[in-house]
């Protein structure tokens, strides 16, 4: 993972589930990630061939530009590119596999691409209730409230998160973001 963001969120998650595959939707306590609650999101499947927003925060929607809750997650993406990360997030919502994606978005500004990193996290849902997953789109730079909204997201790559390997990332980033610098900064 990219972002000191993006490392907070799955630890989090990681250290909620335990030894499960996934932790449920009730242990997540949103004053654990106040600092990122703008920019989460749940996805859950109706059935469909795209998952549904089932929540979406106000960085996520003021983003787009619009309400996000209730649409499909399709529409993230331009039309003939949408299939293949609907796939992965109705894969993500069935077999429990954490994955990020690196992708891309430009602004009606057309100036270089936006960069962002997007966390799908799967989460554990009783049995006879829609699967869902708790998402965060970090932007690798931030952005200003003026910003023009994005109009889609582009896939760059996407990887399955390997359980025991971003612990220790965001122990090293802690520690040297934790570490004073030469010149007293």
């Amino acid at each position: 993972m990219k972002s000191i963001g993006g490392l907070d969120i799955y630890n989090y998650w990681d250290e909620l589930r335990g030894n499960k595959p996934a932790p449920r939707r009730e242990d997540i306590d949103p004053a654990k990630l106040k600092h990122h609650l703008g920019d989460l999101f749940i996805l859950t499947d109706k059935g469909e061939h795209s998952p549904f927003f089932r929540l979406a925060g106000t960085r996520l929607c003021d983003l787009f530009g619009r309400e996000l809750r209730d649409r499909p997650f399709s529409e993230l993406w331009p039309a003939e590119k949408a299939v293949f990360p609907c796939r992965v997030a109705r894969g993500i919502l069935q077999h429990r596999l954490p994955v990020v994606f690196d992708v891309e978005a430009e602004d009606n500004h057309g100036a270089a691409p936006l960069a962002f990193e997007m966390l799908l996290l799967p989460l554990h849902t009783d049995k006879g209730t829609a699967p869902r997953l708790l998402g965060a789109l970090l932007a690798e730079r931030p952005r200003h409230e003026f910003d023009a909204p994005i109009n889609c997201l582009l896939m760059k790559s996407s990887r399955l998160l390997h359980l025991d390997i971003a612990s220790a990332e965001y122990a090293a980033s802690v520690e040297a973001a934790a570490t004073p610098r030469a010149g007293g900064y």
